[in-house]
């Protein structure tokens, strides 16, 4: 996505270096590349300038345009924007005009977040080059300190590169770099459930055990589920005590710290874990381990390859200041780029609901200059109520699309009237339960079906796992399992109406 800047130099970069695609070529500051490697003066280049030709499709121009505007800036800056013309230049392949603009980047004026993007310009050049192999060596290995928006792009040509690597052509593959060989039960007639039974997720805990013992008196009563209470005994010491009483597979556990502590002994992994969280920055993935959760940025990558499909490929994004929201607006971003979409504006909120979030949105439009064609709201149901008559009212014509998080899973026409005409993503489960009338029933509906579909894993995993095109429609979702052994969900399409949702034709 090409750079914005505004008044100030130093504001216009603080705002490129959240997101954008890369891509230039170096000269000196009044010089710009042809396509044969000549220069070309072009004192008057701008930024401006080259977001248009961008969003025109003229990347190699846009490019040029970009590395002829970097001399207006300082370092790093300056640097910044190079790295804009060359991550654009690698995007279509072009080797000679990637190095050269490689080459106009001081080593000094690599700093951690540009020497990042250096790294990850390389590796997209290798594998527009076909070569996975170098593409995995050459992209950066620590994550943590990188902007959201380019740890997503990390992680999606890591992908790209594992899957071209492994032969998949560039579909789903692991995002870590050694999965194990699978362990896969010949049959399940026990079942061990680890979830925590009291403290700050005990009720959470109960409520996906319920779902379980529903699931096993609906389709195998022959099985047995035994609970194992790890807020009292701790996720190894239960893991193994359930083992001892002979569990075919274990489901569980449901934080991300119990999960750590026992990949933290993969030794101990001697039966299948089912577990209920997801922990994506795993170097090693235990044969033992099959992960299975309500993975937000599954619904974003959902909504951005459906909108994209409907011809909506210029998106406006706004999306909670947290890290909750860096997920799920950089899932959407990068799902959304790979299908031809372009984000033209990502702009955060208060987590806290605020009278802000009217310049938030008037702040948003006018940075699109009305080329948006839809947009995505990552928010709560607190949040969305407020944001969503504010677009009404500021841009009737944009569809908003949305996931399930926005609806708190209990009916409440009176508060989700707000909410009438976002498209979201929703579980079946859920629109079941509105139909039958029983949806406030339960506490915590999803993790009810979240319980339910964790035993038709388990109980079915001898041949979900080696069958990998096998689907099983869920009560959280079609439900299929990856090659790194995680278990993706695809959700229906809702709509709100009077306040009450209700299911839409995909």
């Amino acid at each position: 996505m090409p750079l914005r800047f505004h008044q100030s130099i130093l504001k216009y970069c603080a705002i490129a270096l959240l997101a954008v695609p890369l891509m230039l070529q170096g000269c000196s500051p009044n010089d710009f590349i042809n396509t044969d490697g000549s220069s070309v003066t072009q004192g008057n280049a701008t930024v401006e300038q080259a977001n248009a030709l961008f969003n025109q499709g003229k990347k190699r121009e846009a490019a040029q345009t970009y590395y002829a505007a970097a001399a207006r800036y300082p370092t790093p800056q300056r640097e910044r924007v190079i790295l804009q013309a060359a991550e654009i230049a690698a995007s279509i392949g072009d080797a000679n005009l990637t190095n050269t603009y490689l080459a106009k980047v001081p080593a000094s004026a690599l700093d951690g977040e540009n020497r990042a993007r250096q790294a990850y310009v390389r590796a997209l050049l290798a594998l527009q080059q076909n070569n996975p192999a170098l593409a995995l060596r050459t992209l950066p290995t620590n994550l943590d300190n990188l902007s959201p928006a380019l740890r997503e792009k990390v992680k999606h040509i890591q992908q790209r590169a594992q899957a071209m690597a492994s032969g998949n052509g560039g579909g789903a593959a692991p995002s870590v770099q050694n999965v194990q060989t699978a362990l896969v039960p010949t049959s399940v007639t026990r079942v061990a459930a680890l979830l925590p039974q009291s403290g700050a997720l005990g009720s959470v805990g109960q409520e996906i055990y319920r779902g379980i013992d529903t699931a096993r008196n609906s389709v195998a009563r022959e099985t047995s589920v035994q609970l194992y209470d790890v807020s009292a005994g701790g996720a190894v010491a239960q893991y193994q005590r359930a083992v001892a009483d002979g569990a075919d597979i274990v489901i569980g556990p449901l934080d991300k710290e119990s999960l750590a502590e026992l990949l933290a002994q993969p030794q101990v992994l001697s039966k299948p874990l089912l577990s209920l969280n997801y922990l994506t920055n795993s170097r090693n993935i235990p044969g033992a381990l099959y992960q299975f959760g309500l993975l937000p940025e599954d619904e974003a990558r959902q909504v951005a390859e459906t909108t994209s499909a409907r011809g909506l490929r210029t998106a406006i994004v706004l999306a909670p200041a947290s890290s909750w929201g860096d997920r799920i607006s950089g899932a959407f971003r990068a799902a959304y780029q790979a299908k031809g979409g372009q984000v033209i504006n990502i702009q955060q909120f208060a987590d806290t609901p605020s009278n802000a979030y009217l310049q938030n949105v008037q702040n948003a439009l006018a940075a699109t200059q009305g080329r948006a064609s839809m947009v995505f709201l990552a928010a709560s149901p607190s949040q969305a109520r407020l944001m969503r008559p504010l677009l009404a009212a500021q841009a009737p014509e944009l569809p908003i699309y949305a996931t399930s998080h926005i609806f708190s899973g209990r009916v409440d026409a009176g508060k989700d009237a707000d909410l009438d005409g976002i498209m979201y993503t929703e579980i079946p489960w859920v629109m079941e339960g509105l139909q039958s009338g029983t949806l406030n029933n339960s506490q915590f509906p999803r993790m009810f079906a979240l319980g339910m579909d964790a035993f038709l894993i388990a109980k079915n995993l001898p041949s979900i796992a080696r069958n990998p095109n096998t689907q099983v429609n869920g009560k959280t979702g079609n439900i299929r399992l990856m090659g790194n052994r995680q278990v993706q969900r695809t959700l229906l399409f809702a709509t709100f109406a009077n306040g009450v949702p209700q299911a839409v034709g995909q």
